[in-house]
């Protein structure tokens, strides 16, 4: 029997207001053209908010057709408003179950659950490939239900699942992303959100406080139920107690995979009522009051609550290659001598502008996920430039691809670095650290003049240096090798001086890890 719930219209007011969120219609399916007779799942949005992923189970259309237990799938939002009709993404699915999670990356990383564990695919020109499998210390699901998603800034990784410190069956718990790539060990949420029943779908909204799940442990309208909570210290124990989002949300089915993009007037789930067969996916209307989490600043950054004057710098990223632009490269804007740093991502057309405090110099680094870091520095002069703006174009980090450090260079005869050749290394360590799945192989080389034996000593002794920098600066050992090779590598003529200082030189070549 479904329960009904007596509130005072000022009670229901004062939880919603409290929980940031207004509901303002009854669920809204999205039509015969996302729903199949077949069951619907896992709702993700892309951080652009122009396509919806979910997983479709049994489906004719799956790559093991009726008998696979889930394929991903997407739609893309039409000018209109509408929802294309969805398509398989059949290079990122098999025969077994392919349940998306979340990006890892803004539009060119993204993690599957799969029968092989956690798998993250990246994209190349439209096209997902395959990556590594993403680990998380002491992960184990021991029940048949998993769910999952990933937080907006990629911080945090959310999961339902039944593990280590269960207080019944399916949990809510986290896990963080850490400085070495990795993720720590789930913690479960605590005994306020997680019941003796079953806790699944849980989904941070992008304040990284607001969290919305679903349960049939908190009593509600049906089987399971859509609930909200905020988090309020940062142990992740101490939650506010869940709110029911009401029966315009919830109904005597089945509500779950509820997420609310920041942009959009529609909070979408999954909702077996009235549906076309298992689950389907339904929208609500809502108005929200969630801020968005402020990234990470760097610990020497100093914050400043207020500024007097601002210097508007609009940068773009593109690829080297293909001069496409790069959506969701990452920027940071640090302002000399004050020190304070602006970040942000580009857009869907490549673009971002920041806002940066008045200074002498302005080092801007572009970053993005399987490409070289890029970086540019203006002077107040160059900055105050109106409408000015700033291309980046960045080299994609391709396995096999060997890059040439032109700006490390040495002292005459000696493998001692040259004052600024930190620079270009600092970038090299840039692109480590931000794509963690790559190691790199350093090769020495001089030109042919000397003793050959000498030259190849030399060349090996100026790997050593780089390698040594590189790792006093953040990368693992385990991830940098090298070799000196002397003048049997030149890449220009011996002949004349200058053609010969192009032999003069330290390469990297990228490789996948294995």
């Amino acid at each position: 029997m479904r329960k009904i719930f007596v509130l005072v219209i000022g009670m229901i007011h004062a939880l919603m207001s409290s929980a940031q969120i207004e509901v303002y219609s009854d669920q809204i399916s999205l039509g015969p053209i996302l729903n199949s007779s077949y069951d619907e799942s896992s709702v993700v949005m892309s951080p652009d908010e122009s396509q919806l992923y979910f997983t479709r189970k049994n489906h004719p259309g799956n790559v093991g057709g009726i008998d696979d237990p889930g394929d991903v799938w997407v739609s893309e939002h039409q000018l209109d408003g509408t929802w294309s009709e969805p398509e398989n993404i059949n290079e990122l699915n098999t025969s077994g179950l392919n349940q998306m999670i979340g990006f890892l990356d803004i539009e060119r990383r993204i993690l599957l659950n799969t029968d092989k564990g956690l798998i993250s695919y990246f994209r190349v020109s439209g096209r997902w490939f395959e990556s590594d499998a993403v680990e998380v210390e002491y992960f184990k699901n021991n029940g048949e239900i998993f769910t999952a998603s990933v937080s907006d800034d990629a911080r945090y990784m959310l999961f339902g699942m039944e593990s280590f410190g269960t207080y019944g069956v399916e949990d809510l718990y986290i896990s963080q992303l850490k400085s070495d790539g990795k993720w720590s060990s789930p913690k479960n949420l605590g005994s306020v959100l997680n019941t003796a029943n079953q806790e699944i779908t849980p989904y941070l909204a992008s304040d990284n406080k607001t969290l919305f799940f679903s349960s049939n442990g908190h009593g509600g309208e049906g089987s399971f139920d859509v609930f909200m909570s905020k988090r309020l210290d940062d142990t992740w124990l101490n939650w506010s107690a869940p709110v029911n989002l009401g029966s315009r949300v919830n109904t005597e089915g089945w509500e779950s995979s509820f997420v609310l993009p920041t942009e959009k007037e529609y909070a979408y789930l999954i909702s077996t009522q009235n549906s076309d067969g298992y689950g389907d996916l339904k929208q609500v209307q809502v108005a929200m009051s969630i801020e968005k989490a402020a990234p990470e600043e760097k610990e020497e950054a100093r914050v400043i609550a207020k500024e007097e004057k601002s210097i508007p710098i609009k940068a773009e990223v593109r690829d080297a290659v293909t001069r496409r632009v790069i959506v969701g490269a990452e920027i940071e804007i640090t302002t000399t001598p004050i020190n304070v740093v602006k970040k942000g991502r580009t857009n869907r057309m490549g673009q971002y502008t920041a806002h940066a405090p008045e200074g002498e110099q302005y080092d801007i680094k572009a970053r993005a996920f399987r490409y070289m870091t890029g970086e540019l520095e203006l002077n107040i002069t160059e900055a105050l430039k109106e409408d000015t703006l700033y291309s980046f174009y960045l080299h994609p980090v391709i396995d096999g691809a060997t890059v040439s450090l032109d700006h490390v260079l040495f002292k005459q005869g000696k493998s001692e670095l040259i004052e600024g050749s930190e620079k270009e290394l600092d970038l090299v360590v840039e692109m480590m650290k931000y794509n963690p799945e790559i190691t790199i192989f350093l090769s020495g080389h001089t030109d042919n003049q000397g003793k050959a034996e000498l030259n190849l000593e030399l060349s090996e002794d100026r790997v050593k240096t780089v390698e040594k920098y590189l790792i006093d600066h953040g990368v693992s050992v385990d991830r940098i090798s090298g070799k000196g090779f002397g003048g049997m590598q030149p890449r220009a003529s011996n002949a004349n001086a200058e053609s010969r200082k192009l032999n003069r030189r330290v390469e990297f070549t990228i490789h996948k890890k294995n």
